[in-house]
């Protein structure tokens, strides 16, 4: 996998939360990109991608840099650089999603190693000042403070499900989602993660 920047990380995870919390997997998303448009190739170009985002009303990537960012992820996607995104390519999306995923698992059975069951003692670890949030600066801090080492960045891209560059103690919750089941329990085949907005 290409060394990304944060920026193109946080881009990357915020097109894929938008797209999970539309669509069961990244292919029933590529099919309705891909309807959206009057293109009769089954290939995804640029100009396909930025009228099919606007078409699905996703707001995440809104303001003046809107278009290099887009662009960014779009060339993440096509290495090849023919200006198109096969369906192959864009099945990466899938694989960096479950790549997140099982970050995240990590993370959690950290934590209860590290805390037990209950994720509010680690929130309580982790916010020392008690103010019910953590800044990104705050986070460094604090995971490297517990001794996490694995990729705390991904972790907090996923965690600030508001994009408003804090962590509050209300998302940190989602956590609860990633717990392993006990076992014996029988998972529901239909569980998405479905991001609120």
């Amino acid at each position: 996998m290409i060394a990304l920047s944060i920026g193109l990380v946080m881009d990357i995870l915020d097109l894929l939360e938008f797209l999970i919390s539309r669509f069961n997997n990244v292919d029933e998303a590529f099919r309705k990109i891909i309807s959206t448009s009057d293109t009769k190739t089954p290939l995804i170009t640029l100009r396909v991608f930025q009228a099919a985002l606007v078409a699905l009303e996703c707001g995440k990537f809104k303001g003046p840099d809107e278009h290099q960012r887009l662009q960014a992820i779009f060339r993440y996607l096509d290495p090849g650089g023919e200006g198109s995104i096969s369906q192959d390519e864009w099945r990466v999306l899938g694989q960096l999603w479950n790549e997140f995923d099982l970050t995240i698992r990590e993370f959690v059975q950290f934590l209860i190693i590290a805390f037990g069951e209950d994720l509010q003692d680690a929130w309580e670890a982790l916010d020392d000042d008690q103010s019910g949030e953590l800044s990104e600066e705050e986070w460094f801090e604090a995971v490297e403070k517990i001794g996490y080492f694995g990729p705390a960045r991904v972790i907090f891209a996923l965690l600030d499900g508001s994009d408003d560059g804090d962590i509050s103690a209300n998302e940190f919750q989602v956590l609860e989602k990633y717990k392993p089941k006990p076992k014996g329990e029988k998972r529901h085949p239909h569980q998405h993660h479905h991001h609120h907005h």
